[in-house]
């Protein structure tokens, strides 16, 4: 490697992108932005600083060198991930200031991350996030916007995210009450909220007053039909110190229908709002119940801040990492259907359908052990897994991971070449597969007759506004494929380990997600290779 400069020679052996001091007057530049969220902005900003430079332009991600004078891929970086594929608008912007060579020795790391934390607490006025970055974490509020320091057992990084003001789905003032009790929450040691800090944030509002009761506070403003409050669950045998919360109730839907549309937008403005505040999320993902989106502390006696919506119901709740998820991994591996493939199968009430982690970019740390997913027992079993997954994905996906792909593709013996899924939240779902064997006019009537448009020498269904009936539509339409080509598990052989598989589940279609991290669909039904 070329050495560019003394200064890249004096790097410390922890794989900083720059020397201390440099990555200090970084952060500053950044924490000092006059708005970096359009393509324009950006330009403006590259045009004042001879240093800059714009680097990489992708589909969804703007890469920008913050030290000109270095050869890349020498020196530090900002990352400015678009809010859709193709957009010039952008809703987050990243600095990598560490790198962490895996297995990085303990003692190391966390020397590395006290340094980098104490140089940037000289910036601004940062408050401390004992709850990230192994007790070394930072957030910055200027206005507008939030800034984190923020590390994994990958590296460390700045993260620099626009605030949210405008919703038009729900309550006007819910930014305001996200920016303000959310970090309470995230922040609170082992993930319980005093009653003081409550206290003390409603007195710095003076629109705002707080009505305590037994357990719960309920948050008054200016709009009188928004309430959302705290709440304890020590009283559900949750332990817990007393005058503490670990639930915050941010939305519950009326008694109106409720469609799905409406639903996963309610949700997306609502983590929209709390990302900006807390940062990009350590597991994306959800289930048959709705989206479950993870900000999880590192290390045994970690936590976890989970985004929820049940039912007719979002909200925030906290749980002790390590017990919680011993308990996700006991309810997968002991779980089950009921009367075996006879009975009704159980993937409605799995704990999630799919996880997405991204390695490099995640906070904190991640589970342990990570239970597998539940096989299908015989056909109904399988049309009643793909249709709870395909579900969560048309409501989650498009909220989380906007822009991305899901795929997989189903192989069997019976099935030359395979039958392919992809849902896009662009493009709706699309199935490929090959005809079945027979007389080519009698196969062509058969499956058109089914639901499959022929497509050159192959096969394809297209439902390019998916809605929540889609789910089964699909489900139904793969199932009835399987049947008819002889596949099923009446005889105990069909749905069994190695006869018919999901061949590489993936989600996205940008480099970003390419062997950085990993993508669980645990509730596809079938073994997976």
């Amino acid at each position: 490697m070329i050495v560019e400069n003394a200064a890249n020679a004096e790097r410390p052996a922890a794989g900083w992108t720059a020397d201390l001091a440099t990555t200090v007057e970084l952060v500053r530049t950044l924490h000092d932005l006059d708005g970096c969220w359009t393509r324009a902005d950006v330009e403006r900003l590259v045009e004042a600083r001879p240093d800059w430079k714009i680097r990489r332009i992708f589909p969804d991600l703007l890469v920008v060198g913050l030290q000109a004078h270095l050869r890349w891929p020498l020196g530090a970086e900002l990352y400015l991930g678009a809010t859709a594929p193709k957009s010039d608008r952008y809703h987050r912007a990243r600095v990598r200031l560490l790198d962490f060579r895996l297995p990085t020795p303990e003692e190391e790391r966390r020397t590395a991350l006290r340094t980098l934390s104490e140089a940037l607490r000289a910036i601004g006025a940062p408050t401390a996030v004992p709850t990230a970055a192994d007790g070394f974490g930072l957030r910055w509020q200027p206005a507008g916007r939030t800034m984190l320091l923020q590390a994994n057992d990958r590296g460390a990084w700045v993260a620099l995210q626009p605030r949210v003001t405008e919703v038009e789905h729900v309550s006007p003032e819910l930014p305001a009450v996200v920016a303000a009790f959310v970090p309470a929450l995230h922040d609170a040691p082992g993930g319980h909220c005093p009653v003081e800090a409550v206290e003390r944030i409603a007195a710095e509002h003076p629109r705002w007053r707080v009505d305590f009761g037994q357990g719960y506070a309920d948050i008054r403003t200016a709009d009188p039909a928004f309430v959302p409050s705290f709440a304890s669950r020590t009283s559900f045998a949750r332990p817990g110190p007393e005058g503490t919360y670990d639930v915050l109730d941010l939305h519950r839907f009326d008694d109106l229908p409720l469609t799905l549309e409406h639903r996963r937008e309610v949700f997306g403005e609502i983590y929209r709002a709390v990302r900006a505040v807390l940062g990009e999320p350590t597991l994306f993902g959800g289930g048959p119940d709705g989206p479950d989106v993870r900000w999880r502390e590192a290390g045994e006696e970690g936590r976890l801040l989970r985004l929820l919506c049940e039912g007719r119901r979002i909200r925030l709740e906290t749980e002790a990492a390590a017990p919680f998820e011993e308990d996700e991994r006991l309810a997968f591996a002991y779980g089950g259907p009921y009367g075996g493939s006879d009975g009704p199968s159980d993937f409605p009430l799995l704990r999630y359908s799919w996880q997405l982690h991204l390695a490099y970019e995640a906070p904190g740390g991640t589970a342990d052990v990570l239970p597998g997913g539940r096989l299908a027992l015989s056909l109904p079993h399988l049309r009643e897994g793909l249709e709870c997954l395909l579900a969560a994905w048309i409501e989650q996906l498009p909220v989380q991971r906007p822009g991305e792909k899901a795929t997989f593709s189903i192989a069997a013996p019976q099935i030359s070449g395979g039958l392919s899924f992809a849902y896009s939240t662009d493009k709706g779902v699309l199935l490929r597969v090959g005809p079945r064997p027979g007389e080519p006019a009698e196969v062509t009537a058969a499956m058109t007759a089914d639901g499959w448009q022929p497509s050159g020498k192959r096969f394809k269904a297209e439902f390019r506004t998916p809605r929540r009936a889609t789910a089964a539509e699909v489900a139904t339409l793969i199932t009835t494929e399987l049947a008819a080509r002889g596949i099923s598990g009446d005889s105990g052989y069909g749905l069994g380990p190695g006869r018919i598989t999901a061949r590489r589940p993936s989600l996205g279609q940008s480099h970003q997600l390419a062997g950085h991290g990993f993508f669980r669909a645990t509730g596809l039904g079938l073994e997976t290779s």
